[in-house]
C-alpha cells in the first residue's frame, strides 16, 4: 500500500520480572490498573497520547514547517488538533508521531517511540490495559479500569472482558459519530512476579 497518507500507531509492553518498559508511537496508550487501600482499582497511565499540540510535540511540528489546527465541523464543534503541511491543508494527522504517513513526517511528525521504565510494585499494581485509541475516544482510563476489575471479580475470563471493552467502546462511538474507529484492546493480568526490593 501507499504509506504517503497511511499509516498506524504503536504501543508495546516488555515485562521482566518486575520491571516494564514501554514503547509509544503516537496515541494508542498503556495504563495500568493499581488497587486502591479501599479494595478498588484505579488507573495509572504507563504511556503519553503524543497528540499534535501536546508539549514539545506541537514545537517540533512549526520547527519543521508544519501547522497544527483543528477543522471546525458544520455543528460549530472543533475536532482534533491536526497536523498540517506549511502550504497545503494536508494530511490532517491527529497524532504528533507515527509509523508510515510519510507525508505528514515532512512536517514534523516523528515514528521515534517515547521509552518508559519502570519497578512495578506487585502490592499494587494488578494489571494492564493496552489499547488503540479507539477505546480511549469516549472511554476514560478510569472507566477502563473499573470495567475491567469489576468483571474480573465476577469471575470472567479477559477475552471475554475484552470483547465486553470493545462492545461498551462501539456503542459510545455510535452515540457520538457515524463511525467507528479501529478498536484493539489486550489485557494483562499481572501475577507472580517479585516484589520492588527483589529486583535483580
Amino acid at each position: 500500500g501507499n504509506a504517503d497518507f497511511s499509516g498506524t500507531t504503536f504501543v508495546c509492553v516488555l515485562i521482566r520480572g518486575n520491571e516494564l518498559w514501554s514503547g509509544n508511537v503516537g496515541d494508542s496508550r498503556c495504563t495500568a490498573g493499581d488497587r486502591a487501600e479501599d479494595g478498588s482499582y484505579v488507573f495509572r497511565t504507563i504511556t503519553e497520547d503524543q497528540k499534535p499540540d501536546s508539549p514539545g510535540e506541537k514545537e517540533r511540528i512549526l520547527a519543521a514547517g508544519g501547522r497544527v489546527f483543528a477543522v471546525q465541523y458544520d455543528d460549530g464543534i472543533d475536532g482534533p488538533q491536526r497536523v498540517w503541511l506549511g502550504n497545503m491543508d494536508i494530511p490532517g494527522l491527529a497524532m504528533a508521531r507515527s509509523l508510515g504517513d510519510t507525508i505528514a513526517h515532512s512536517a514534523g511528525v516523528i515514528s521515534e517511540p517515547v521509552i518508559t521504565y519502570e519497578v512495578l510494585d506487585p502490592e499494587k499494581t494488578a494489571f494492564l490495559c493496552i489499547a488503540s485509541d479507539g477505546l480511549w475516544e469516549f472511554m476514560t482510563d478510569q472507566d477502563v479500569i473499573s470495567q475491567t476489575a469489576a468483571a474480573v471479580s465476577e469471575g470472567k475470563q479477559l477475552r471475554p472482558i475484552v470483547d465486553e471493552l470493545i462492545n461498551t467502546s462501539n456503542n459510545l462511538w455510535l452515540k457520538e459519530e457515524e463511525v467507528i474507529d479501529d478498536t484493539t484492546v489486550c489485557l494483562a493480568w499481572l501475577t507472580g512476579y517479585p516484589p520492588a526490593d527483589e529486583a535483580a
